[in-house]
């Protein structure tokens, strides 16, 4: 049986040898035990996994399986950890993989190799999206011309081959109500209309929202939408089979208690946030989140809904 409750410090160190130490039984078990538990197998649509150390990823797999959250989606940000998402998804049957170049990782207009690099990767069989793509604005992000061309040349490629995107847009300071790099992603998933994709750890208000279910995309709900009240509209009125669930799951040492750290396992807290503020059941949501997940990631459903059973 696995031991739910170790980590490696190579997450602290990563370059120490790779060593196993223990959380303290009583930071992690009573966080733990507290958690919402679902009758409804989840699919967390948005890790970053493969990051954690080897130790902590079997232990992440476990306490999200004890969770009933089934289905983990590993997003790669580079090549390289597209290729670890691979690596990851072959050693878990539960695990899928996404591979993409995230927007901060730019350092060169995007390249024909590098096209050539994705969707080699994209072909894998555990592959079921291109993720983590986009638009990001901050002050030290890379020129927008080149977030531009990659965050399109990525989409035509995921159109090619039929498979969905799963997007982070964000505004310079995290401004909620502003359209900079929100129109700039709009703009290109227009000229790309009829791709099935995610607004992945959605954070705006209702009218952009709207502006990305009239382009027939879905919005993820992750943890801001346990604190931040501005979310609650959006959580209320979008239809029911147009929003997935996430954790965006990814190593935090700047939390020095482990057990705060975002994992898998805390999916269903972000259901039942949503069943409140849409009065409705949690089974009702967990069921919904379940459906357009496997609608999203149709080209791989039967392989996904095989885990989701056998698991």
């Amino acid at each position: 049986m696995l031991n739910y409750f170790k980590e490696s410090d190579n997450d602290k160190h990563p370059n120490k040898p790779l060593r196993s130490t223990y959380i303290e039984f009583q930071e992690l078990k009573p966080s733990f035990r507290k958690m919402e538990k679902n009758v409804i197998p989840l699919i967390d649509s948005h890790t970053h996994i493969q990051e954690h150390s080897e130790i902590d990823q079997e232990n992440i797999v476990s306490r999200a399986l004890l969770s009933n959250v089934r289905i983990l989606v590993a997003a790669g940000t580079t090549i390289k950890d597209s290729e670890k998402s691979i690596g990851l998804s072959n050693r878990y049957p539960n695990v899928f993989s996404g591979v993409g170049v995230h927007p901060t990782e730019l350092t060169s207009t995007f390249s024909e190799t590098e096209i050539k690099n994705l969707k080699k990767l994209a072909n894998h069989k555990k592959v079921i999206c291109l993720s983590e793509i986009g638009i990001d604005y901050q002050d030290n992000s890379p020129d927008k011309s080149l977030q531009k061309i990659a965050f399109d040349q990525q989409i035509k490629l995921a159109k090619r081959l039929n498979l969905p995107v799963v997007f982070h847009i964000r505004e310079n300071k995290d401004e909620f109500n502003a359209f900079n790099a929100r129109d700039a992603a709009l703009e290109i998933l227009k000229e790309n209309v009829g791709i099935m994709g995610i607004a992945h750890y959605f954070q705006g208000n209702w009218t952009f929202a709207k502006r990305l279910l009239d382009l027939g995309l879905y919005l993820s709900f992750a943890k801001p939408l346990l604190r931040m009240k501005e979310l609650e509209e959006t959580a209320i009125k979008v239809p029911d089979d147009m929003f997935v669930v996430e954790t965006d799951s990814y190593p935090q040492p700047f939390k020095k208690v482990r057990s705060k750290w975002t994992e898998p396992y805390q999916l269903p807290t972000i259901v039942k946030k949503i069943s409140e503020l849409r009065r409705r059941d949690i089974q009702t949501i967990s069921q919904l989140t379940t459906n357009n997940a496997l609608h999203i990631f149709n080209k791989h459903r039967f392989l996904i809904e095989k885990q989701l059973n056998d698991t």
